[in-house]
């Protein structure tokens, strides 16, 4: 059930309407029987676009697939929580089953009305909300209608920005990055998007279906995007001149909804003049090529990293820049990069020779994302990416790598124009860089995650079953994991400390630090000193099965009272307490100040009294008692002796001085 009201059927699955990351079933909609819809219900190990989902819900935008509303839901077939996306359900099906599919191709007088004019429509209201498609492609377009008459775009939300787009899909900059790595994209990505879709509905399938992936980024780089789709296809002549503004590789310089407009009613535009690259008469030769311009070159180093270091550190790269394009800002850079690189590698030469590299490769082309061995990102995309890696439990060390060697900072200085963003990025993550160097519980590369992921679930094992978004979650997931989880663990472990740290800092802070001493008793406090402050903020009131969970282990806080008693006494008065669910009230009993200072008090004087103990039975046991008791007999004798002479004296005297 979503919503109280939406049934989603686990044994009703619709095949056809399955995403990448999504699996479609029946819906009954409680109060609107018969209702047409489907669910999409999302894969756990794939971060979701929550703030493109509240911003998409129950708003209807013509052209664009109709999301009627979402929500979390236990899902049986998997055993956990997931979320769970339910759209109006489109009666014709997709437009092109898959990629490699093919479209019974549109009549040209109606390929306009039917394809290009709603979906631009749609687009333009969706970058008026600040939202960015970044999965535009055939097999993601529907006919709502069973005539097969109107088409929609379809769903935006089940994975990252552009994580499902295959590389003929992405301008030459966004492919070349991860699908994990593209980033949010903008309003020119979908439009570059839009126009390959309309170039494959054009011509019915494809046209570069079965070309690896590295050889159609090389084409576009080489030849452009307009002639690597076309190659030798026949194309509409109506379609012309709107597929070069689509599909213009110059960003700026692609066309917009006010373009297509002008295109639309019969308005000729200025063809688009690619912006030349500057070409140097004499090649440069690597890994059996050559070269004349420089991203063509970039990337062939980039598809050859071992063999790029060999012309970057022989100087031939810089002089050719020099003397062959006469760019000597880009050769000053490079040498620049170069030196700073084998200061900063610590005399490890593998590690320095991948970060000249790297440094070098944006230097050559700044729009490219960091690239860096396997490591393909943009900055922007540097969260999700982290986020689904963490999710799929693979190796961290390129996403630390990023981090710690500041490839973020190098790509950031390498853009040519400095935007806003840049700076916001330079700041989280000099942020990120701290978080990362702290070995402690509530920071670490956990931390990093969620700080770049505002709606990122909580990722500890012990709840992430119950896809956990907020703080005041955390609790009541963890008093439902006590039922099964091992209790002789901590129910605060990195992750939860690091989503708390995150999204609660004031709240938990210092608890947190508390939890981080290395005191046991001062740690085991400290722990539950973060679930106490949190409960007593947040809620709920009752936590029985993880009080009884915590209670279970404040071993090490009784034992750190002094006084057998009170131990004693605690261990009477915990189940007592625990039987609450309070577990402010547990925190306030076992660490009250008063009682803290009355046992150290007590052992203080009880420690004077072991002391002089101890000084006593040394005594006894070395016969220093006897001579003492001899000494203080004779100085009382010789006292006595010696006040009875003086009184002697005194009587003789006072005797001679009344007879003389």
């Amino acid at each position: 059930m979503v919503r109280d009201r939406f049934t989603i059927y686990c044994d009703r699955p619709i095949p056809s309407l399955d995403m990448p990351n999504a699996l479609a079933y029946e819906v009954a909609d409680r109060k609107q029987e018969g209702r047409p819809l489907y669910a999409l219900v999302c894969k756990p190990e794939m971060p979701i676009r929550i703030s493109v989902m509240r911003a998409l819900k129950g708003l209807e935008i013509p052209s664009i697939l109709h999301m009627v509303d979402w929500g979390v839901a236990e899902w049986p077939p998997v055993d956990r929580k997931c979320v769970i996306v339910i759209y109006n359900r489109p009666m014709g099906g997709r437009v092109m089953d898959s990629m490699a599919g093919s479209f019974k191709r549109i009549p040209d007088h109606q390929f306009a009305r039917m394809i290009v004019k709603p979906i631009a429509d749609g687009l333009v209201e969706l970058a008026s909300k600040g939202i960015a498609h970044r999965a535009i492609r055939p097999d993601n377009l529907y006919f709502m209608d069973e005539a097969r008459t109107k088409i929609v775009l379809g769903d935006c939300v089940t994975s990252i920005p552009a994580h499902d787009q295959p590389v003929v899909m992405e301008a030459i900059e966004s492919s070349q990055a991860m699908p994990t790595g593209r980033g949010g994209g903008s309003y020119t990505d979908d439009m570059y998007s839009f126009g390959v879709s309309v170039l494959i509905l054009a011509v019915g399938r494809n046209p570069l279906q079965g070309v690896a992936d590295s050889e159609i980024i090389r084409r576009k780089i080489q030849q452009g995007s307009y002639a690597t789709l076309v190659g030798d296809e026949r194309m509409p002549v109506t379609l012309i001149e709107c597929l070069r503004g689509l599909l213009t590789d110059d960003p700026e310089q692609r066309w917009q909804a006010t373009n297509i407009d002008l295109w639309l009613n019969g308005k000729r535009l200025t063809p688009i003049q690619a912006k030349a690259e500057p070409q140097s008469q004499r090649p440069l030769r690597f890994a059996d090529m050559e070269f004349h311009s420089i991203r063509p070159l970039s990337y062939a180093m980039y598809q050859n990293w071992d063999k790029a270091i060999s012309i970057i550190t022989d100087g031939t790269l810089e002089i050719w820049i020099r003397r062959g394009l006469e760019l000597n800002d880009l050769a000053d850079g490079i040498a620049t990069a170069i030196k700073s690189s084998n200061a900063m590698a610590g005399g490890n030469k593998s590690d320095m020779e991948d970060l000249i590299v790297a440094r070098v490769l944006m230097l050559m082309d700044p729009r490219m994302p960091v690239r860096f061995r396997d490591f393909r990102s943009f900055v922007d995309g540097f969260g999700q990416s982290l986020a689904v890696t963490m999710l799929r439990k693979q190796k961290l060390q390129s996403h630390t790598d990023f981090i710690s060697r500041d490839l973020w900072r190098h790509w950031i200085a390498a853009q040519t124009k400095q935007a806003a963003e840049n700076q916001q990025f330079e700041n989280v993550f000099r942020d990120l860089k701290n978080y990362l160097k702290d070995p402690n519980s509530g920071d670490g590369i956990e931390r990093c995650v969620y700080e770049l992921n505002e709606w990122q679930p909580c990722m500890s094992p012990l709840i992430e079953g119950q896809y956990v978004m907020e703080v005041k979650g955390v609790l009541p997931a963890l008093d439902n994991a006590a039922k099964t989880a091992n209790t002789k663990l901590w129910p605060v472990d990195r992750h939860i400390a690091a989503f708390l740290r995150a999204r609660y800092a004031k709240g938990t802070g210092s608890q947190i630090d508390a939890m981080n001493d290395s005191r046991p008793d001062r740690a085991t406090i400290g722990m539950l000193s973060v679930l106490a402050i949190v409960q007593w903020r947040l809620g709920p009131e009752t936590l029985y099965n993880l009080a009884s969970w915590v209670g279970g282990l404040m071993g090490p806080v009784i034992n750190s009272y002094q006084n057998r008693n009170k131990r004693k006494d605690i261990e009477k008065e915990l189940p007592k307490l625990v039987r609450k669910g309070n577990l402010a009230e547990l925190y306030n009993y076992l660490d009250n100040p008063e009682e803290r200072q009355r046992d150290a008090e007590g052992f203080t004087w009880a420690k004077a009294e072991y002391a002089s103990a101890e000084r006593m039975i040394y005594d006894l046991e070395h016969g220093q008692v006897d001579r003492q008791e001899s000494a203080i007999k004779s100085g009382r004798q010789m006292g006595t002796g010696g006040a009875f002479v003086i009184m002697l004296l005194t009587i003789l005297v006072t005797l001679l001085a009344k007879l003389l």
